[in-house]
């Protein structure tokens, strides 16, 4: 539907300048003061349908949109109030030449998450300059009036030939890296804007109004309703087109790399203003080049601050995943990696490891006689008064599963395993954690010690002992150390 609407207001167009022919300035202007209003509504109620990040291209491509209609209104006031029949008054040029700017900015621009407002501010003043400068180019060849000479006029169109072109590449770039629908949806509109835009401006400026018909009212008018009706049907559409998978090497780098395109684009202009006004020209360098500068310094700085945002929560991640909940001390996966390491140590000299199995004597029955919740209370107390005991700075005590514990001795004998062995379990027998199911009435702990030299027999070899020990010790009454020694 919104296909045949565009059609039929192309060939109302027509046929109006056809059928009215002493009103065909007139009716054109109406046509084609409409036409880039249309598309600007529909870049704007696109925009307002996208979230923020998403909708500042779109508003941009309104403004360009806005600034086109009113070079537009700028002509219309040459010709038919001044009636000045100049090829390229400055106002009207100009303002045709500014709705690159916003579009240009559009297209350059990163749109990263949470984008600073200083790297955004940048991207204005970049954009700002460029249309300055472009201000001072136009007025240095063309007044108010128009260009002195034909010559000039054609300039004029050169100029926006390039500057179209320049529009076009910076869009199908960016359409060339798109991976999400959003951004696919955008520079596709952009593109077809573009590509449909610069062949027919070209053609008109050039064939039509340097040409035969140098005022408004050919039959040939309607051709320039088609970019900004193909824009507006782009806008309008907000289908599920899912884009094509660029490499995700070419997105990186363009999407990195764009915003080079508005510095680009203004150092360019700049070096074509040096030969009219060179200090104007050469602020436009500086500006160019600390801009883009200071940008790359602002992203790189937000980088690094989204990556140390990134290792801190990896480095809480990796310290949750190696620690047990209740008890604070390392778990199961901690020790056994621990253990790996020490055990599996490349190196000519090796280290005794002596490993201690520690478990709470009937836990089960302090469960079923006090409640779970008294259970977890004192494994937090066992585990707490344990840690107290560690002297050795590359002693690892952790939680090995259930009312279970581990310590792990690096470089240790095990004369220094029974002597830690038994503080351990005295430290836990003098806190007189009340426990009536025991024959010793309080919580107590029972220790089996495993040592031996580190890689000379396999690891699993070291934990049975240690296992075997615990249980020698449980079975002689608990509340003990007991040990085994390769």
């Amino acid at each position: 539907m919104t296909l045949l609407l565009a059609c039929v207001f192309v060939l109302l167009h027509a046929a109006a300048i056809f059928f009215l022919p002493a009103y065909a300035m007139q009716v054109s202007y109406a046509f084609l003061l409409t036409v880039p209003l249309i598309a600007a509504a529909a870049a704007l109620r696109r925009g307002l349908r996208e979230d923020w990040r998403s909708s500042r291209g779109w508003l941009l491509m309104a403004l360009g949109m806005v600034s086109w209609a009113l070079g537009m209104v700028a002509s219309l006031r040459q010709n038919l109030f001044l009636e000045n029949a100049n090829a390229a008054p400055g106002d009207s040029t100009l303002l045709f030449v500014l709705y690159g700017v916003p579009i240009l900015l559009a297209v350059s621009a990163s749109y990263m998450e949470r984008e600073p407002l200083v790297v955004r501010t940048i991207d204005a003043l970049l954009a700002l300059t460029l249309g300055y400068l472009f201000y001072v180019h136009v007025f240095s060849l063309v007044t108010l009036q128009g260009a002195g000479s034909r010559s000039q006029a054609v300039y004029m169109a050169m100029m926006l030939d390039a500057e179209n072109l320049f529009v076009l590449l910076a869009a199908a770039i960016r359409f060339s890296a798109s991976d999400r629908r959003h951004e696919f949806q955008f520079y596709r509109a952009v593109v077809t804007f573009a590509g449909l835009y610069t062949v027919v401006t070209a053609y008109y400026n050039h064939f039509v109004a340097l040409g035969d018909h140098p005022d408004f009212g050919s039959l040939r008018d309607p051709l320039v309703d088609v970019p900004f009706l193909a824009f507006a049907l782009a806008a309008w559409r907000e289908g599920e087109q899912t884009p094509r998978r660029p490499s995700p090497t070419l997105v990186r780098m363009v999407r990195s790399g764009s915003p080079l395109l508005m510095a680009l684009a203004l150092l360019a202009l700049s070096i074509v203003v040096l030969r009219e006004r060179f200090y104007v020209g050469v602020m436009g360098i500086v500006v160019a080049v600390l801009g883009y500068g200071a940008r790359n310094t602002f992203t790189q700085a937000q980088h690094i601050k989204n990556e140390e945002g990134l290792r801190q929560q990896s480095d809480e991640l990796a310290t949750l995943a190696h620690t047990d909940s209740l008890t604070g001390l390392p778990n199961r996966r901690a020790l056994d990696e621990m253990l790996e390491r020490a055990w599996y140590r490349p190196g000519v000299i090796r280290d005794r490891i002596t490993l201690l199995m520690i478990d709470i004597d009937y836990f089960k029955q302090l469960n079923d006689t006090y409640g779970h919740p008294a259970g977890d209370a004192c494994l937090k107390k066992v585990a707490e008064a344990l840690r107290s005991v560690l002297g050795r700075p590359g002693d690892l005590l952790g939680r090995y599963g259930g009312e279970e514990f581990a310590l792990v001795m690096s470089g240790a004998p095990l004369q220094a395993g029974l002597v830690v062995g038994e503080r351990l379990r005295q430290t836990v027998e003098a806190l007189a954690i009340e426990h009536a199911r025991s024959p010793h009435r309080v919580v107590t702990i029972s220790v089996g010690i495993s040592s031996g030299m580190a890689g000379l027999r396999p690891l699993d070899l070291l934990i049975a002992q240690a296992d075997s020990a615990l249980y020698q010790a449980k079975r002689n009454g608990r509340n003990r150390v007991a040990a085994v020694d390769d």
